[in-house]
């Protein structure tokens, strides 16, 4: 039997990545008109994905901004701080989870800082930054597909890619949730004080 309420994790992602209230709103009322599971998933899926690059276009001087942040960020603590100070102590201490822990702890501080410094497009530049890095990664997956003796498996490769991305998204959701949270907290003092 098919449940009243449509998909949470899809409705969730919604809420977090696309600001067309109103969309949410049509896809949950033709969800309960007899839609299908599978069709509230694909169209939650291109809502988010259009409205993202909607508001990549719209401002791509913002983007450009958001995408050179990262960078700038990834390019200071990863290639100077993590490889250069913490990477030596760790190995040679035999703390190699440890390392790999903080690095993506590093991710998701990109992703947060990402969020925090380009609202109120905090979730679409983000975005922009995570298409950057994939289109970033191409080189070092390749390397590994290739097979090239100096590369790491590609099995390592894309997983670790794909945790860097996943770390990055949630690092812009915790910024974007805590702006939601303070937004939900002003609403109920407003009307509170009614």
């Amino acid at each position: 039997m098919r449940s009243e309420h449509p998909p949470v994790v899809a409705t969730w992602l919604l809420e977090r990545f696309c600001a067309d209230v109103a969309l949410a709103g049509d896809l949950v009322e033709q969800y309960r008109d007899g839609r299908s599971v599978v069709w509230y998933w694909k169209q939650a899926i291109a809502a988010v994905s259009v409205y993202s690059v909607s508001q990549i276009l719209e401002h791509k001087w913002l983007a450009l901004r958001a995408i050179a942040t990262g960078f700038v960020f990834w390019y200071l603590l990863n290639n100077m701080f993590l490889h250069g100070v913490l990477k030596p102590v760790m190995e040679t201490n035999g703390l190699r989870v440890a390392y790999i822990f903080v690095g993506y702890a590093f991710w998701i501080t990109n992703g947060w800082l990402i969020a925090r410094l380009h609202r109120p497009y905090s979730a679409a530049m983000v975005m922009a930054y995570v298409l950057w890095a994939i289109v970033a990664s191409v080189p070092a997956v390749y390397d590994a597909v290739s097979g090239d003796s100096a590369s790491r498996s590609l099995t390592w490769e894309v997983a670790s890619r794909i945790a860097t991305l996943l770390s990055l998204i949630t690092g812009g959701m915790l910024s974007t949730y805590r702006d939601q949270l303070r937004q939900v907290r002003e609403d109920w003092r407003a009307y509170a004080t009614r």
